[in-house]
């Protein structure tokens, strides 16, 4: 199949909007990136439904289509035939215009699927008139297909055999207009793509709406003024088929309420109504189930240009069912069945189809109660609290999805939140039990600021002593130095004695002794005071570094407290939901 759905995994916030708006289980893998949850896609599983296109709003998942092959082909002169939804008219601008560009361009012929919705129609009471089933499930809608064959494979012997409008259309232009060209659909459907590709590529592009609008507008292109037309005239109630419960009214029209034709459509209820038509007992069928994906049909299809107002593509719908009424009486319809009974072969317009179900995961109750306890479940409240956020409905299908591996256990919100709850009793307990050893340390710090304050004033009282006793020494040392003086003199008159002045003379050279050993310890003293200056001045220093220590450590101690309780509010508010 074709990987129509695109991932941009970068643009992808694990919202889970796709998980939940998806109709197959295991079409998502939930996986953890850098730490952040994402969700991806497995093409394998995929229906190209589109409900993920729909619900992003983070332009995670997007689409491809053969818009730009088909018009670079065209370009290149490859000759292609089209045939055009009628949704066309509800969604292109001027899309007669349209028409007349797509000629220019080089389009050989074009074909309006409606006709190929009354061979549809033809088919289907012809083979039911033939056959004579139980009950028919509709097929027009590709993505339902897929979800059959992929999915749902016990429905397959009651899916229609008709292949669907544009798929008669192509089989009629080839076969019965031998139009050799490639075909393109101008198409509102994604999945038409993988219906193409099944049914063995007769049809070569599949061109949505939604990016033909996108192409023109993009590059600015000049419609004709003149409208364009289709290369054939005949044509039915086919024009309502894009409707919801088109089938339904063609087949009422031409057999009024004898035959049972119950419909559904949207993703939300028809998957559903499909699962439950399986297990529903036969006496309860309709003769005809006419199931759509989209839940306004193909008006507004995956491939449409959305946006637009219900009523506005309605009123547009409508003008074309009063076009195919407007001057017709019965007796035209009734000629153009039997045009097609006489020009037409049944089996031509017969689908095969071939089975390709996934492998599917059955979940034990082991694997189950083991999924349950890694969500951290173990009553039956936690179990049944489905809050659908992880995507699931229910907490039990979460657990399958675990054990299936589409699904972790840390996109649980509930769990997210009792891991909260966890980290909150503990943050508050730690705070709890570590407050008194922080108004501790506090008050350590608040006297170890007090102690250094204490030295600062006692080394500033040591400065002031030591600075008296440098005055001292230099009054001493003038004194010493006079005294040296004073003994030099009385040396020289103790000379001039003689012998009567050598007693004097001997305590005169005492006194010069004792003078010069004042002095000598006075230097020593200012040595040792210089020291002692250079100390304090080292120790003021330190005793200034660590009282900026202790006020940074002070500041640094009420962030951490505050921190701590702003801490210790945030995880509480998750264990107040």
């Amino acid at each position: 199949m074709n990987k129509l759905i695109q991932n941009d995994l970068s643009k992808c916030v694990g919202c889970n909007r796709c998980i939940r708006a998806c109709p197959v289980d295991e079409a998502n893998v939930v996986f953890m990136e850098d730490g952040l949850t994402k969700v991806k896609i497995d093409n394998e599983k995929c229906i190209a439904c589109g409900e993920c296109l729909a619900t992003c709003q983070h332009e995670s998942r997007t689409y491809n289509d053969d818009t730009e092959r088909f018009l670079e082909d065209l370009r290149q002169g490859v000759a292609i035939s089209v045939f055009c939804a009628p949704a066309v008219r509800a969604n292109l601008r001027d899309w007669d215009r349209v028409l007349t560009w797509l000629r220019q361009l080089g389009v050989k012929s074009i074909f309006d699927v409606s006709l190929g919705a009354d061979i549809c129609t033809w088919a289907y009471i012809r083979w039911i008139q033939k056959n004579k089933p139980k009950t028919v499930i509709s097929q027009p809608c590709p993505a339902i297909v897929d979800y059959i064959l992929l999915h749902s494979p016990e429905l397959l012997p009651y899916l229609s055999p008709i292949h669907s409008p544009m798929m008669c259309t192509a089989i009629y232009m080839r076969q019965y207009q031998n139009i050799p060209h490639k075909l393109a659909a101008i198409s509102p459907c994604i999945a038409k793509a993988n219906e193409f590709e099944e049914t063995g590529n007769l049809v070569s592009y599949n061109v949505t709406f939604k990016k033909l609008e996108e192409y023109i507008i993009r590059n600015g292109v000049s419609l004709p003024s003149e409208p364009g037309e289709y290369d054939h005239n005949q044509s039915g109630l086919g024009s309502v088929y894009s409707y919801p419960g088109g089938l339904k009214e063609n087949v009422e029209f031409f057999f009024g309420k004898t035959l049972r034709v119950d419909k559904s459509e949207g993703p939300s209820v028809v998957y559903k109504a499909l699962n439950e038509f399986g297990k529903e007992s036969p006496e309860n069928w309709p003769l005809i189930f006419d199931v759509l994906n989209c839940p306004e049909g193909c008006n507004l299809g995956t491939g449409t240009v959305h946006g637009q107002s219900v009523f506005k593509v309605g009123t547009a719908m409508d003008n074309a069912r009063k076009e195919s009424l407007a001057g017709r009486e019965r007796e035209y319809f009734d000629q153009m069945f039997a045009d097609f009974d006489r020009d037409l072969r049944l089996e031509d317009f017969i689908r095969r189809y071939y089975s390709r179900p996934v492998m599917k995961r059955d979940v034990t109750s082991k694997e189950r109660e083991e999924a349950f306890l890694a969500l951290g479940k173990t009553d039956e409240a936690s179990r049944k609290f489905n809050c659908s956020a992880c995507g699931a409905d229910t907490c039990e299908e979460m657990a399958n999805k675990i054990v299936k591996k589409v699904n972790i256990p840390e996109n649980c919100i509930q769990k997210v939140f009792s891991a909260m709850k966890s980290e909150h009793t503990a943050v508050t307990e730690w705070r709890n039990g570590t407050e008194n050893d922080l108004r501790a340390l506090a008050d350590e710090i608040s006297s170890i600021h007090e102690s250094s304050e204490c030295i600062r004033l006692d080394v500033a009282k040591i400065k002031d002593i030591i600075q008296a006793y440098e005055v001292m020494s230099r009054e001493i040392d003038k004194i010493a130095d006079n005294i040296h003086i004073i003994s030099l003199n009385a040396s020289i008159e103790a000379a001039k004695a003689g012998d009567n002045g050598k007693s004097f003379a001997v305590v005169a050279e005492a006194v010069r002794s004792l003078a010069g050993k004042t002095q000598a310890t006075i230097t020593q003293i200012g040595k040792s005071s210089e020291i002692a200056k250079d100390a304090i001045v080292e120790v003021e220093s330190k005793v200034k570094d660590i009282v900026e220590q202790i006020g940074r450590s002070s500041g640094n101690l009420n962030e951490l407290n505050r921190s701590t309780e702003r801490l210790s509010a945030m995880y509480s508010q998750p264990g107040q939901q």
